[in-house]
């Protein structure tokens, strides 16, 4: 407990003495969890530092976006740190905090712990999870760890930072996900790996069985070696240590080795044996066999000292034993009768997949196109699936029988390829939905943006007829209702499936009929919407001393007065605010084919850099209480009607923005 507050203690004082730079957040959509946060991960590897240096080190921005730790630094599991910043985007609107689970998937993971540091500096201890501990039901989701439910409330940002000390693999996958969310990710990966040992399991028993009645003994040997081989893999998802050892964690090392050995011991006799004459011992076949001898030195060794270099070895002996049989392989079907064509391709196939295995254990699987679990698992099932039916067509084409037995391998090879390429689709589709959702959600934050400024105004014409009720207020009450239902119409005229469709046709690169007749607004005088804004933000201006004026027009444009409404809203919104004292001026420059619209203030200005970074979305300025979303509207808004918005300012000395405006034609 001293411990915890002393690192809570460290954590509080660094965040406001330290200066450090801030990644870049993970933004949670409502109701949501991120399926992908190992994409926004930074790494540092510093086995020595505390909690403490580690947040430093994040908020100073030391960490890298790649995981730089190799397993023969030492002969122990390799070390790393990963750290992510995550928003909670849900509007704050009384609700209760989102509860979420931290889901990690990381096969044979020596040591992990996990911390949420909130920005108020208190830090929780989501898991502490050790190999060397007895298995607890509640820290894993079938395969994957899993921390407890934790709650992020709205509005509200965290940083986690996760301390890995990885075993044999470092590949791994991280995500946030819903209790809801959780489950089903959970029963879909129950599912698949139900599917896959059943799949292997009737595998194996079909091969066991095809070469006992075959009476060969060598396919006996390599259906005996693929047991092995899915007992590995049942090792690496945990299934050993939580259903036959869950109080002896002591036992998993030994019984990893063990595998992992045995896996080279029986090939390394299956080359031996393949390479007997008619029953007769060859020299190469003595040499093979005694092979067999390493692995059982080196497991005796492991029960000593097991650590990452006698892992190596393993990987070595692995690599070595899968050359000997192939080349055995092929000369025992050589001397058993002619090689048929298919039989040589398969093997083939079987030795690149285990080449790209041994390359993705001992290189780390830098690409991760997939997880080393489950490329573990895929190229088990080609070998296993190349393997049974090499041996199985040429023992048939040897006897000349069970012709149909080969069309339906090829077949059901045709259909994994036509699943495999159904799933690349959907995939593209996947990644389609994802840029569509992001459209909505900026347009989300865009509609509650502009929703603020009209109900600013509102807030204080309802304060005033506290006193009595003037037919003026009653007017500027009624424009600022029609605003806000004009905004929220237009919103609702975003999200329609019509719209939707648009902008996943624009994301997607597809060139659409752009425009439609909504968007054709009639020709109006400027003038009504100065004069609107004027009242809209009148009594603001007249409760912080400042004169609001604005200089009539008789021009008329053609651009959606919602549009121009909702650029100059803003734009007069942050000049009242910002303008200590002096006015502000609204008023219209007539340019021939353009119009300038001016909104002049006489407040603190801004230099060059701020009105570049201001006009780019979530940034804001440090006495600002809003979310730096304004300026980035005002500019898409102009940019996307056919209108420009420039900007002089100068410190000191005021600011004019100047949005120039098609004349609308006779």
């Amino acid at each position: 407990m001293t411990r915890t507050l002393r690192v809570a203690i460290v954590l509080l004082f660094s965040l406001f003495v330290h200066d450090f730079v801030r990644a870049e957040p993970v933004d949670l959509q409502p109701g949501r969890g991120n399926a992908d946060l190992k994409t926004h991960l930074t790494y540092l590897s510093d086995p020595t530092a505390s909690l403490g240096d580690i947040l430093k080190h994040f908020r100073a921005g030391n960490f890298v976006p790649t995981l730089d730790t190799s397993m023969l630094d030492w002969n122990y599991a390799p070390e790393a740190w990963a750290a992510v910043e995550i928003y909670n985007a849900t509007l704050d609107d009384g609700r209760g905090s989102d509860p979420f689970v931290l889901i990690v998937d990381l096969p044979l993971v020596s040591e992990l712990d996990a911390y949420v540091i909130r920005e108020s500096g208190f830090t929780e201890n989501l898991i502490n999870y050790s190999i060397f501990e007895p298995f607890v039901p509640e820290d894993h989701s079938v395969t994957r760890l899993r921390t407890p439910i934790f709650e992020i409330a709205p509005q509200e940002k965290i940083t986690l930072l996760v301390n890995f000390k990885f075993g044999p693999f470092q590949s791994f996958d991280m995500a946030l996900e819903t209790p809801v969310e959780m489950e089903a990710s959970a029963f879909a990966s129950g599912i698949t790996h139900t599917a896959f040992y059943a799949f292997a399991i009737s595998c194996l028993i079909f091969f066991f069985g095809f070469h006992l009645a075959m009476k060969n003994w060598i396919g006996l040997l390599y259906a005996a070696q693929f047991g092995v081989g899915l007992a590995f893999i049942a090792y690496i998802d945990g299934l050993w240590f939580r259903f036959f050892f869950p109080d002896n964690p002591e036992l998993q090392s030994p019984v990893g080795f063990f595998l992992l050995f045995s896996l080279s011991a029986i090939g390394f006799v299956i080359s031996g044996r393949s390479l007997t004459r008619d029953g007769h011992e060859t020299r190469l076949s003595l040499l093979l066999t005694s092979f067999a001898v390493l692995p059982v030195l080196g497991f005796a060794f492991s029960l000593y000292s097991p650590g990452t270099y006698l892992a190596l070895f393993a990987y070595l002996l692995l690599a070595l034993m899968f050359v000997s049989v192939f080349v055995a392989g092929g000369n025992w079907r050589r001397s058993e009768g002619a090689v048929h064509i298919s039989t040589l391709l398969i093997s083939a196939l079987g030795t690149l997949s285990v080449v790209a295995l041994i390359l993705v254990v001992v290189i780390g699987s830098r690409a991760e196109i997939i997880p080393v679990a489950t490329a573990v698992k895929g190229i088990f099932s080609i070998l296993l699936i190349a393997t049974m039916t090499g041996l199985t067509t040429h023992i048939i084409n040897l006897r000349r029988k069970h012709s149909q037995a080969v069309r339906a391998e090829f077949e059901a090879l045709e259909a994994e390829t036509k699943r495999s390429q159904e799933l690349l689709v959907a995939e593209r589709n996947y990644s389609r939905a994802r840029e569509l959702a992001g459209l909505r959600q900026r347009q989300l934050a865009t509609a509650s943006h502009d929703l603020k400024q009209p109900i600013m105004s509102l807030r204080m014409n309802v304060d005033s007829l506290a006193a009595d009720v003037e037919p003026d207020v009653r007017k500027r009450l009624k424009e600022a209702f029609d605003y806000i239902e004009a905004l929220s119409n237009d919103y609702l005229r975003q999200t329609t499936p019509e719209h939707a469709s648009q902008a996943f046709a624009e994301a997607s690169g597809q060139d659409e009929v752009k425009g439609s007749a909504e968007d054709e607004a009639e020709a109006y005088e400027i003038s009504l919407v100065l004069d609107t804004v004027q009242q809209m933000f009148q009594e603001e201006a007249v409760s912080k001393g400042l004169e609001l004026r604005r200089v009539l027009s008789s021009k008329r444009a053609a651009v959606p007065p919602l549009i121009v409404m909702r650029i100059v809203s803003n734009l007069v919104s942050n000049a009242v605010k910002y303008t200590e004292e002096g006015s502000v001026l609204i008023g219209v420059r007539n340019r021939g084919d353009t119009i300038d619209l001016c909104v002049l203030d006489t407040g603190s200005g801004m230099e060059d850099e701020e009105i570049s970074r201001f006009s780019e979305a979530y940034n804001k300025g440090e006495t600002s209480e809003g979310h730096g979303l304004g300026l980035s509207v005002c500019f898409e808004l102009s940019k996307d009607n056919g209108m420009e918005l420039s900007c002089l300012s100068q410190k000191a000395a005021g600011t004019q923005f100047r949005l120039t405006i098609p004349v609308a034609g006779d």
